[in-house]
């Protein structure tokens, strides 16, 4: 175990237990807080900076060099409790709205590549999107109001985000302390269910992307009555333009996510299409797989627990299910994680396989 890491969050855990316990009104949890999706929601101050008081302890024992599988099983206690108690959604929510920037620019990257290479496609989408975008922002106030939404979010919650991503850090890192301290070295396969595993995680975001994607139609599917507590998945009312424009631009990161995760099992995720400028034609460098893959299924596995506590306070167990269904973190983050795991063995098992035989020829040419 790295006693420098642990130390760490120890320490900082410490500090923002005393944070709360002498400001109270810096405690971003318990009834009074306007976020749900977590069961931090069901902690009130006291308890809360308790339980850091304990974990903050805990993690200064584990870093005082007892022995390693004693500091094994605290650090695997600690990424439990910042996973399954501290941590919540709003991780979830923040990354779907940070990806939106990454579709528009791949959208706009895709059409100029397009446009270089002479696609007729290209073209027609090169003139029809800044066309529309010139209309949506001189006949309606659409774009502009969804800009202020979102900004007006970010101010309302930006600290609350802020909280849920130090929770989770504080999980991921635990985490990572836990392995170090039980990983073995083991004889390295690859997984043969590594192509089924990875199409049921591409599975998981599409009933989002369906419904999300219906909101620039006359027909917009899915929504969430704060008055009632219910969620209506047909014939739902998607808002003014500009929070239709916001479930769409949502629904299109889901879309990534889809196409990203198909990706590990397709050809041109492991050798970059001629196309793509500078990569093109060459081997998709591992990591650029798999790091933001395992990114994702963190934060998939860090929101699960908020989002089955945002079901469990839905109206009714009908609201609850449908809930989960548009968020599957409990089950989306683990496959999502195997697919990641599985793409790394095949593309390491192939890496070894040539220079093995690269190394016999060699032997061969001396």
């Amino acid at each position: 175990m790295c006693r420098l890491t642990a130390s760490t969050i120890s320490v900082a855990t410490l500090a923002v237990a005393a944070l709360w316990w002498f400001v109270p009104d810096s405690y971003p949890y318990g009834a009074a807080a306007e976020v749900t999706v977590g069961v931090n929601h069901w902690i009130e101050r006291g308890p809360g900076a308790g339980l850091m008081v304990a974990s903050g302890v805990l993690g200064v024992l584990a870093a005082l060099g007892v022995r390693s599988w004693v500091a094994g099983v605290i650090a695997l206690a600690e990424s439990a409790f910042f996973l399954l108690v501290m941590s919540d959604a709003s991780v979830l929510s923040s990354l779907g709205y940070a990806l939106i920037p990454a579709v528009l620019l791949g959208v706009a990257g895709s059409v100029a590549v397009g446009c270089v290479r002479r696609r007729p496609v290209a073209y027609v989408l090169a003139v029809l999107l800044p066309a529309g975008l010139i209309a949506s922002l001189t006949m309606t106030d659409a774009v502009s109001r969804y800009l202020v939404n979102v900004a007006s979010g970010f101010g309302v919650y930006g600290g609350r985000i802020a909280w849920s991503w130090a929770m989770a850090i504080a999980a991921v890192g635990w985490a990572w302390l836990a392995y170090g301290s039980f990983a073995r070295e083991r004889r390295r396969t690859v997984p043969r269910w590594g192509r089924a595993v990875t199409i049921a995680a591409a599975l998981c975001p599409v009933p989002y992307a369906l419904v999300r994607l219906t909101w620039v139609t006359p027909w917009p599917l899915g929504g969430f009555d704060p008055r009632t507590g219910h969620i209506t998945l047909f014939a739902a009312d998607g808002g003014d333009a500009a929070t239709r424009i916001q479930g769409f631009l949502i629904g299109l990161s889901a879309v990534l996510a889809v196409v990203l995760t198909l990706g590990l099992i397709s050809r041109w995720g492991e050798v970059a299409p001629r196309w793509v400028p500078w990569l093109g034609g060459r081997p998709v460098p591992v990591m650029l797989a798999v790091g933001p893959g395992a990114f994702g299924a963190v934060a998939l596995c860090v929101s699960a627990p908020g989002v089955l506590a945002g079901a469990v306070q839905m109206g009714s167990w009908v609201d609850g299910a449908l809930f989960v269904l548009m968020f599957p973190c409990p089950v989306w983050g683990p496959l999502l994680g195997a697919a990641v795991y599985a793409y790394r063995a095949r593309r390491r098992a192939v890496e070894e396989s040539r220079s093995a035989e690269a190394a016999v020829a060699g032997g061969e040419v001396l």
